[in-house]
């Protein structure tokens, strides 16, 4: 399984579903701004990159936080 594979399934597991619609907004999923920093933070810690505030807050799918995780693997 390759990074963004490995990615894709902890954010599924943050959310609960057994898959991810890159569309999806990512308030619909019932992430609040706390879950998605902490889901983050474990994402920059796993692999070493790392976001600042305002990359943070430009996140709006599931589509814009993989795009960006990806850019930056």
């Amino acid at each position: 399984m390759n990074k963004l594979e490995e990615i894709k399934v902890m954010f599924a597991k943050k959310v609960k579903v057994d898959e991810l619609d890159p569309n999806a907004e990512l308030k619909s999923l019932g992430l609040d701004s706390l879950d998605l920093v902490e889901l983050i933070m474990d994402i920059e810690e796993q692999y070493g990159i790392e976001f600042d505030n305002e990359e943070l807050v430009e996140f709006k799918t599931v589509g814009d936080v993989l795009s960006a995780i990806e850019k930056k693997l």
